[in-house]
């Protein structure tokens, strides 16, 4: 089989799987541990295939690399860890057990699903920094003084995707999906626990002044995760 019919295929297999996802009966959930295998196994299977293509096939694989990477963390291994308790020191590596602070959640989260990130030094970095690691100049943006409402409308005019979003003292994901703009974090409001909510409903975004936002399904990430390169943390 040719590298780009093996392409087509892996991608339609995904995407069957997604749709299979929809409709299938309710299966037991998987544990962690066995959904960062699975995110694991695909993207081996694809660094295999990006080591010996060509620029057209790498740009397949990126776009490939990128809804797996963004359905590992948002379909997958985010959910488990919705209702752990935040702390300022929290450092747990487990979902639903001990406590988790903002930036360890985001570490944390993105080493799991296989970017190699130094998980404790990124961190404890200003978000700033946190987003300078993982996002190109030309894949940030940096607000001030605007709505949760303006927040949510300039998101919704950037591609669909996942992003870090660093505020005044505080860090999380932000999902562009179908459904809006939505904030991922481990909260410090109340409760005090790891929560999805729509960005425009957000106590802890309508509390910051500056927001510097940045992707984290862009190709020079999807790369770096498909050849398991180390990301060096910024920390000036």
């Amino acid at each position: 089989m040719s590298l780009t019919r093996t392409i087509s295929h892996l991608t339609g297999v995904l995407l069957i799987a997604t749709l299979l996802s929809c409709v299938a009966p309710q299966l037991p959930p998987r544990d962690y541990p066995t959904l960062k295998a699975e995110i694991t196994q695909t993207r081996d299977s694809l660094a295999q295939l990006y080591a010996t293509a060509n620029a057209t096939q790498r740009s397949a694989l990126l776009q490939t690399a990128r809804t797996r990477i963004v359905q590992g963390l948002t379909r997958d291994l985010i959910p488990q860890w919705y209702g752990t308790e935040w702390d300022f020191n929290g450092t747990t590596q487990t979902p639903g057990q001990g406590y988790i602070a903002c930036g360890y959640f985001v570490s944390t989260l993105l080493r799991d699903v296989g970017v190699r990130v130094e998980r404790v030094r990124m961190a404890q970095q200003a978000s700033l920094y946190i987003i300078r690691s993982l996002a190109p100049r030309d894949q940030r943006r940096d607000w001030s003084r605007i709505s949760t409402e303006q927040f949510a409308a300039r998101v919704a005019e950037l591609p669909r995707g996942l992003y870090v979003v660093g505020l005044d003292i505080h860090t999380g994901f932000v999902l562009h999906d179908a459904e809006g703009v939505w904030f991922i974090h481990s909260s410090y409001g109340n409760p005090a626990v790891v929560v999805k909510e729509k960005a425009t409903e957000s106590a802890v975004l309508a509390q910051s002044n500056r927001f510097v936002l940045g992707r984290v399904d862009n190709d020079w990430l999807l790369a770096k995760w498909l050849k398991k390169e180390k990301i060096a943390t910024v920390t000036g």
